[in-house]
């Protein structure tokens, strides 16, 4: 599996959950070996991009309040498994946030 299909099975698996908690919702695949996700809360402004071409992964997230970025992963993965890995822990964090902005 390539990093743009891994971004996209993993957005369907958590598209419900993503639905229930952000205000914005989108994912996007270029056709040229690049697709993102974009969510956004009241709270947050998030994207993932990926690349088919290093297994690359960029993660940012914006404090809507503060306008503050953050970047928990950018850059290449050694595998597809460590691109899954950095989704999964944005998921677990995302989860906490949702939570607790509940």
């Amino acid at each position: 599996m390539n990093p743009v299909a891994a971004l996209y099975s993993w957005f369907q698996e958590n598209k419900e959950f993503f639905i229930a908690n952000v205000s914005e919702l989108e994912f996007k695949d270029t056709g040229r070996g690049s697709g993102y996700v974009r969510l956004e809360t009241d709270f947050y402004l998030m994207e993932l991009c990926a690349w088919d071409h290093a297994i690359c992964l960029d993660i940012q997230i914006v404090e809507v309040k503060s306008e503050e970025s953050s970047f928990p992963h950018t850059g290449n993965c050694e595998s597809i498994s460590e691109f899954e890995t950095h989704l999964n822990e944005f998921l677990a964090w995302f989860k906490r946030e949702a939570v607790s902005n509940a």
